[in-house]
């Protein structure tokens, strides 16, 4: 069971922060089912003791990467959109592609995942969907993450005078299912620390094809 994390202490809290990377690093490397706790805990210089007075065991762990992983990347795409609403409304309407290709850009390669994050990514949905005892949990956190999704992407798309062509949930599985292409893509083979740098082309490409933007207004 995941805890508040509102409520921990900074060093509980660098604590966790620190197992989760572990965690993230471990799990990339040798995959949940072969990743120990020992194992974890030697990654993050910390003590079987300091993970067990934060997670109940490797599932929970893997639970709260889930829902970290999902929290810090919504809120930053939430920042980048109130940055583009500021700065849309400060200048002359730009040609859509180049708009798209930076703006997407942005989301991705503001903060860049490293190679190792991108494959735990892929291994813990694979996990959740072997484990049944996970697969609820996993299924919650997802539907709140797609919910949230579905309202920043509605706000963007507002912002931008535009609006998706198929049903919204469609229009983001189709979206999440590229980037997560190009981003496995771009990760095989590199070294486990570095970053994986997303091209925007492919993504702004099908962006075109899933999004309508209204005409201009005749002066």
């Amino acid at each position: 069971m995941t805890m508040n994390t509102d409520e921990l202490s900074p060093r509980r809290r660098q604590t966790r922060a620190t197992l989760v990377q572990a965690g993230i690093d471990v799990f990339a490397v040798r995959g949940i089912d072969g990743a120990s706790i020992e194992e974890i805990c030697e990654a993050g210089g910390l003590t079987r003791g300091a993970f067990y007075s934060n997670f109940s065991s490797r599932d929970d762990l893997v639970l709260v990467i889930v829902e970290m992983r999902i929290s810090e990347n919504l809120d930053r795409l939430d920042e980048t959109i109130q940055r583009w609403t500021q700065r849309l409304a400060a200048t002359e309407a730009p040609e859509v592609r180049e708009l798209m290709t930076t703006f997407i850009d942005d989301v991705f390669n503001e903060k860049k995942q490293t190679v190792a994050e991108t494959i735990a990514e892929q291994e813990i949905e694979l996990y959740c969907l072997r484990v049944p005892e996970l697969y609820a949990r996993y299924v919650e956190l997802n539907a709140s993450q797609l919910d949230r999704l579905a309202s920043l992407v509605t706000t963007a798309l507002d912002v931008a005078g535009a609006s998706p062509r198929q049903p919204l949930p469609d229009f983001l599985t189709v979206i999440i299912s590229v980037f997560n292409r190009i981003a496995l893509t771009a990760a095989a083979g590199r070294p486990m620390h570095e970053h994986v740098d997303i091209d925007p082309s492919l993504i702004v490409e099908v962006l075109l094809h899933l999004i309508d933007f209204a005409p201009c207004e005749p002066d």
